[in-house]
């Protein structure tokens, strides 16, 4: 009798710790974790970490790391210690198409790498994190632009060319009452462009003399392509894309970019009847 209830004394133990094993082993076994990125960052030198998409949100585990956007651009983020030899910390990014990036800080005097593309390393970046309308809105917009951007272009009149520069629309597509311009501008010179402006907007085509020149601004709701520089002998292609319109009577659209610190202006005329060729993407 005795060796029976020791037996059943060792069977109920034996459950006991394979729960207990079970459980411990549930917990350590985490599905989906997301594992932070090692970066090395210093005092006296800037760690640029660039997304492939608009940053959304950031947060640092520490006021010992200093970190901001790079001033008129979206995607890319500075880092640099505040303190030297601060306490390892961490950082969250999110991004616009709705990825969650985590990174591990730790002080390096002389970081190995200054320049970080995130789309290149190692890096989990499946969309996790669920926005509203208007972040969704921002992601199909710039899918759409990129797929332009590769686009032929099918319009061949539309240009100003002046001092080695070159500006062309090349298309106009629409999709769910957007309409995107496909722009080409051309650098011939080894002098580099820097834009000043890159600017459209609705204007008058004839100005009489007792009246002002009437312009009306049209913001983008979204640009890609790059708008801050043409470097010397290249290339650019920018999609703009903007609410639906059509042209009233006796007005155009001007688009019009201005080179910063230089004198090589570049405008576009486009009329109504170019607008109605908008093919479909």
């Amino acid at each position: 009798m005795k060796t029976i209830i020791n037996i059943a004394v060792a069977i109920i133990i034996l459950i006991i710790q394979s729960n207990q094993g079970f459980a411990q082993d549930s917990r350590t076994r985490i599905k989906g974790m997301i594992e932070p990125y090692n970066v090395g960052i210093s005092y006296d030198k800037t760690i640029n970490l660039i997304f492939p998409y608009s940053i959304k949100s950031v947060d640092r585990g520490s006021a010992d790391i200093l970190v901001q956007k790079a001033a008129g651009i979206e995607n890319v983020l500075q880092v640099k210690a505040a303190v030297e030899d601060f306490q390892p910390t961490n950082l969250t990014i999110i991004t616009s198409e709705g990825a969650l990036y985590s990174f591990s800080l730790r002080y390096q005097g002389n970081p190995a790498f200054l320049n970080l593309k995130i789309a290149d390393l190692d890096i989990p970046s499946v969309p996790i994190v669920q926005f509203g309308h208007e972040m969704e809105y921002e992601s199909q917009l710039k899918e759409i632009s990129q797929r332009i951007s590769s686009k032929q272009g099918f319009l061949n009149k539309i240009k100003d060319e002046g001092n080695d520069m070159a500006f062309s629309l090349e298309g106009i597509y629409i999709k769910d009452d957007q309409l995107y311009f496909q722009f080409s501008i051309e650098n011939n010179s080894l002098i580099g462009y820097d834009i000043e402006q890159f600017r459209l907007f609705l204007r008058d085509s004839k100005k009489t003399k007792r009246s002002a020149n009437q312009e009306v601004e049209i913001e983008p709701t979204y640009t890609a392509g790059n708008i801050q520089r043409i470097d010397g002998k290249s290339k650019q292609t920018v999609v703009a894309a903007v609410k639906k319109f059509t042209i009233p009577d006796k007005k155009h659209v001007t688009v019009e970019i201005l080179e910063h610190n230089g004198g090589r202006r570049l405008e576009l005329k486009i009329k109504n009847k170019t607008i109605l060729k908008a093919k479909s993407i």
